[in-house]
């Protein structure tokens, strides 16, 4: 039985397969292809599918969705798990997107410019000045945005 999911982040959560059915919910209803009914015998099949796999460790959540995508194509829900998986290819990245301009704020804000090449784009602009950094990093945001 599984007890607990490792996350992204590294911390450890309760297991909880109501949050798997309420994913296969919405891939359903996003393809017409089910109701709560069909979301829930989907879960079930994935969480069977983890115990098998994973037996007394914590899954990650990549695995998860792995075995969603899967228990989806066995189910026959082939359009759902087709909108799953674009789901996750987005939020994967957005979550890229977000960690770059993480790293790119973080630079601006915290390194010399005489050190960050970063910082010295525009010869108009001092990046060492607190308006320096501020027009670096909506600069940084917007291409991040586009």
């Amino acid at each position: 039985m599984i007890k607990s999911v490792i996350k992204r982040d590294g911390r450890v959560v309760l297991f909880d397969e109501g949050k798997i059915a309420a994913a296969v919910l919405k891939a359903l209803e996003a393809a017409g292809e089910g109701d709560a009914r069909e979301a829930a015998r989907v879960a079930n099949k994935v969480t069977r599918h983890l115990e098998v796999d994973c037996g007394e460790e914590s899954p990650q959540i990549e695995q998860i969705q792995d075995a969603v995508e899967t228990g989806l194509m066995e189910c026959g829900h082939d359009e759902a798990a087709k909108k799953y998986i674009l789901y996750r290819a987005n939020r994967t990245r957005i979550r890229e997107a977000n960690t770059s301009l993480m790293k790119t704020i973080d630079e601006i804000t915290n390194v010399d410019a005489r050190i960050s090449d970063m910082k010295r784009d525009n010869a108009n602009i001092d990046g060492n000045t607190a308006m320096g950094s501020m027009l670096q990093i909506g600069t940084a945001g917007a291409k991040a945005y586009n």
